[in-house]
């Protein structure tokens, strides 16, 4: 064989192996998207309720949270919020608050 053939064949086979090795090999998995979606108080909004907050730490992606909340003395509320990558926003004034469900956006 030539040179340029054996080159020719091994740039073939290269190519080939490359297509198909990354479905081959297993994906990591990434950490859910629970361990990047906090609730946080900070500030006083009243004697019985503070400020709460709900924060995605994640650098890419978007959250979508359901969130359990109630201020003292109301009813429970529940509601889904969407926090963007790397943001923190105020959801409300609250007594007591807890994440029911954290699951990566679709969109």
């Amino acid at each position: 064989m030539t040179l340029a053939r054996t080159t020719w064949i091994a740039i073939v086979v290269a190519m080939s192996a490359a297509s198909i090795a990354p479905s081959a090999l297993p994906q990591a998995n990434d950490p859910p998207a629970s361990s990047f979606a906090t609730l946080k108080f900070e500030g006083a909004c009243d004697a019985s309720n503070n400020r709460l907050w709900l924060s995605n730490t994640h650098t890419f992606k978007t959250i979508s949270v359901k969130v359990r909340w109630r201020a003292a003395g109301g009813k429970d509320l529940v509601e889904d919020f969407f926090p963007g990558p790397n943001s923190i926003r105020e959801i409300g004034c609250a007594a007591d608050a807890e994440i029911l469900e954290a699951n990566f956006a679709d969109f």
